[in-house]
């Protein structure tokens, strides 16, 4: 007779007079809707974006939308706040960031319709299926893409080389600063010299096969000894 009953029936049987009154029912399990949104970047391009919807009534809030929202609460609460959210989070980045950052899109435009519903309705999450863009725009975006791949190409090459050139210039140093620090031994210590001179002189007879050379000069250049 015009009066909502503030008690909620719940499951099993209900007894009621259906010429004095009704019965409404809610779905207060979670559901999972699909839609879709056409917001412009920051750079004015249009984008289309697949979403799902995953959301629930609170069964707290079940009087309160009858009293108050007007048909689907989902269609008359939900689906606006997603549409105006989707258009504020996606203007302020270009669309190449929108493709590359779907999961930061979503979290944001998650945050804020909640915030807008304040909790007269439950949304889950809004899970991002497909980003399309206009043809040229893909394009654009694949070759961007393309050269951001080879100019850290080049620059991890050149990075190479550099250290590459760096290991040989310090390793040229080494060798300078060593022979350096040898010569000047050298130079110092007579005893050294004759060290080294005697390890020449170990080596070649390490070397020597034990026999004498068939043919040996003497003092005079014109004189030539015959060994047998």
């Amino acid at each position: 007779m015009g009066v909502v009953d503030k008690h909620l029936i719940t499951n099993g049987v209900t007894m009621y007079n259906p010429l004095t009154s009704s019965i409404y029912e809610y779905n207060v399990k979670q559901d999972t809707v699909t839609g879709e949104a056409n917001p412009l970047t920051s750079d004015q391009q249009p984008i289309s974006i697949s979403y799902r919807v995953q959301y629930k009534i609170p069964e707290g809030q079940v009087l309160n939308l009858f009293e108050n929202v007007k048909g689907d609460p989902y269609e008359t609460l939900v689906v606006p706040q997603i549409q105006e959210a989707f258009r504020q989070v996606v203007s302020k980045y270009k669309a190449d960031y929108v493709t590359a950052n779907v999961n930061t899109v979503k979290d944001q435009v998650v945050a804020q319709v909640r915030n807008a519903l304040n909790g007269q309705m439950t949304v889950i999450d809004i899970p991002i299926t497909h980003v399309d863009l206009p043809k040229p725009l893909q394009i654009a975006i694949i070759e961007k893409q393309q050269m951001e791949m080879q100019a850290k190409k080049k620059a991890y090459e050149l990075d190479r080389e550099r250290k590459q050139a760096e290991i040989t210039v310090t390793k040229a140093k080494a060798e300078a600063e060593s022979t350096k620090l040898m010569t000047e031994a050298l130079r110092q210590s007579p005893e050294l010299v004759k060290f080294k001179m005697a390890e020449v002189e170990l080596e070649k007879a390490k070397k020597w096969n034990g026999q004498l050379p068939s043919t040996v000069m003497g003092g005079n250049a014109n004189t030539i000894f015959s060994l047998k």
